[in-house]
């Protein structure tokens, strides 16, 4: 007997897509806003050769990591405008008259809110986090808009070794680095041993090799110099150990974020912000759910006891209202967990906590 895929009912269908031609109306709608005002704002730094395809490339990785950052608003915005084009209509009365309950309303949008949740994982770690490193590297190499792109992209960075070494690190090549120096502090805290190399590389475990080294030692009174092309050294350290990603937090993959915060607190390296991506990461694709369905439940109170259904205008109105509150939490609570006023994990979950809160209290009855 041949089986067949359960079909859902037709008030679900219905609204799924109804709530689906909405949200790409919304989410390309202000895709495209941004988009234009960005361009309108920066169209003085696009020039040079090739500036052209440049800008092209640069603007559709940017429509990208838009797209992933406004979905929740937009999301949020197109459940307030189905319920009161329903209401609108009339076909929200007729539903709630012939006993619907409103939350029923609020399943087709769930599974809505689900799906885009997990299309916003996969679209950030196969898209995203490339374009967005992308349009950083356009705007800085090609248009020489530098910003603080020295910050996330130094050639080299200190990193806190095993047994009192530390080292200056540049670029890492072939599990090499190029350049390196490594300090050796004896107690109570002073300098012992300094070794510049144009390269450092590990042959095997526990053991390095320093091309072009130049080596001091530090007495008490006199500083001891040797220079040689290759010197051999036994160190406990490895190169995975050692090696740290360049770009901003939100470039990483999530398995390369969850290395770096580790490694980087490890190696005595500032980790605040490796450590809030990280809780930020894995709440942002919840959030959608509880914001899509507080935007339900303050367009259903905003209905009651009036005697027309309320206007579309006020449904976008409220929403946006909505949509910018949430917007300004996250902000102020990334700022608190960067600046150490509040913990990465409850700043990180604070978006949808209060979302969560807020779409329970204007949904109960």
């Amino acid at each position: 007997m041949k089986r067949t895929l359960p079909q859902l009912p037709a008030l679900d269908r219905m609204l799924l897509a109804e709530l689906t031609r909405l949200f790409l109306a919304t989410l390309g709608a202000v895709v495209l806003l941004y988009l234009v005002i960005d361009f309108a704002d920066r169209g003085t730094m696009f020039h040079g050769d090739g500036w052209l395809v440049a800008v092209a490339e640069l603007y559709a990785d940017k429509a990208a990591v838009v797209a992933l950052q406004l979905a929740p608003g937009a999301l949020v915005i197109a459940s307030a405008l189905l319920i009161a084009q329903l209401d609108r209509r009339g076909e929200l009365t007729a539903l709630l008259s012939l006993g619907v309950h409103p939350l029923r309303l609020c399943a087709p949008l769930a599974v809505f809110a689900l799906l885009l949740g997990a299309g916003m994982i996969v679209l950030e770690e196969k898209v995203v986090v490339f374009a967005d490193a992308r349009a950083e590297e356009i705007t800085a190499v090609q248009f020489h808009r530098w910003g603080d792109w020295g910050q996330w992209h130094g050639k080299q960075r200190w990193v806190r070794g095993k047994e009192g070494r530390f080292f200056l690190l540049g670029e890492l090549r072939e599990r090499g680095f190029e350049p390196a120096t490594i300090f050796e502090v004896a107690e109570p805290f002073h300098l012992a041993r300094r070794i510049d190399a144009r390269r450092l590389e590990q042959t095997t475990m526990g053991r390095w090799r320093l091309l072009g080294a130049v080596e001091r030692r530090y007495g008490a009174e006199s500083i001891d110099e040797t220079r040689t092309d290759e010197l051999l050294l036994e160190l406990p350290d490895q190169v995975d150990e050692l090696a740290l990603r360049s770009g901003r937090p939100r470039q990483l993959p999530w398995g390369d974020l969850l290395q770096q915060a580790n490694h980087r607190a490890a190696l005595g390296q500032p980790d605040i912000e490796y450590r809030t991506a990280v809780i930020e990461r894995a709440a942002q694709p919840l959030v959608p759910l509880p914001a899509a369905l507080a935007a339900v439940g303050l367009t259903l109170r905003r209905r009651r006891g009036k005697a027309r259904p309320p206007p579309l205008a006020s449904a976008l109105a409220s929403s946006l209202v909505l949509v910018l509150a949430l917007w300004a939490l996250a902000v102020i609570a990334h700022a608190a967990a960067i600046g150490g006023t509040l913990a990465p994990t409850p700043a990180g979950l604070m978006p949808l906590a209060a979302s969560a809160l807020l779409a329970a209290l204007l949904l109960r009855e």
